[in-house]
């Protein structure tokens, strides 16, 4: 095994019989394309290094017989699947920020547009959370994740309900607490 060729034969040929330690030097090596490919996607040197990770460890989670089907077998080129992987989760990385920002958005129509100062400001952030302590338990989780910018199949999963019964549960709870704000809020 002289060539470098030879060497990633062997390294993809133990990997795809379960030693993810074979190709260590493929990722060292790769690395820094890999990032560079996430960076300029999301334009954050934290986030690209955790995507480039992400991906790695999803492909040493694959199973060794479909790591043999598609390394070996139908002889997939591992560097290029990996940065179509990266792209990929770049991609909806973007994508989840962008929805999560347009919850955010969509959350703060419930404060008045109309804060002139801080304390006020501050005040109003205030009330709000004691508005949402109003709600029922759920209800509040629900709307808490939602602020955060969870979507709702990332809080169904996690609340162990369907997307429907967390979509109508946060239109309740939207409803409650505007319905709320205007009673004891508004003056």
């Amino acid at each position: 095994m002289n060539s470098k060729n030879d060497i990633f034969l062997h390294q993809l040929q133990q990997f795809c019989k379960g030693d993810n330690h074979a190709i260590s030097s493929l990722y060292k090596a790769w690395v820094p394309e890999l990032y560079l490919v996430a960076f300029r996607y999301v334009l954050s040197q934290q986030v690209a290094e955790d995507l480039v990770a992400d991906c790695f460890e999803k492909l040493f989670q694959m199973p060794v017989d479909k790591r043999h089907q598609k390394f070996i077998e139908e002889q997939i080129n591992l560097k290029v699947l990996l940065l179509v992987m990266v792209k990929n989760k770049a991609l909806d990385t973007i994508k989840t920020e962008k929805n999560r920002n347009r919850i955010r958005e969509g959350i703060k129509k419930f404060l008045p547009s109309a804060v002139r100062n801080h304390a006020e400001q501050h005040l109003t952030e205030e009330n709000f959370k004691t508005l949402l302590d109003c709600l029922p338990e759920k209800e509040k989780r629900i709307v808490l994740l939602s602020m955060e910018g969870y979507t709702i199949e990332e809080i169904s999963k996690q609340e162990h309900l369907t997307d429907k019964t967390i979509s109508n549960l946060l239109a309740m709870a939207r409803k409650k607490v505007k319905e709320l704000w205007k009673t004891f809020m508004e003056y």
